[in-house]
């Protein structure tokens, strides 16, 4: 299984996949309409928002072990669901 553990040095892969990790997100946020919930407290974590944090972070983690043969870093697949920048750039390799 290839991950940033594995190989740190291979900016230019990590980079892509957490592109590509982003875009996931953002659509199955979109297909599940939590893109378009605005209301309540951002850090209850009782919202709706937050409870599909872990669920969505497993599903995203199971793709890209199986199909993607890459293993996000936890810090990669919270940041990518909550639209950051990426994690591991430059000189920060941050798994």
């Amino acid at each position: 299984m290839y991950s940033v553990i594995v190989e740190p040095e291979n900016r230019a892969r990590h980079a892509r996949e957490y592109r590509v990790l982003l875009g996931w997100f953002e659509r199955r946020k979109r297909e599940l309409g939590l893109d378009a919930l605005s209301e309540g407290d951002p850090l209850d974590p009782h919202h709706p928002y937050n409870q599909s944090f872990d669920a969505l972070c497993k599903e995203a983690e199971h793709y890209w072990r199986s199909e993607r043969k890459y293993w996000p870093s936890p810090l990669q697949l919270s940041h990518a669901f909550f639209q950051m920048e990426d994690p591991i750039r430059g000189d920060q390799l941050n798994a």
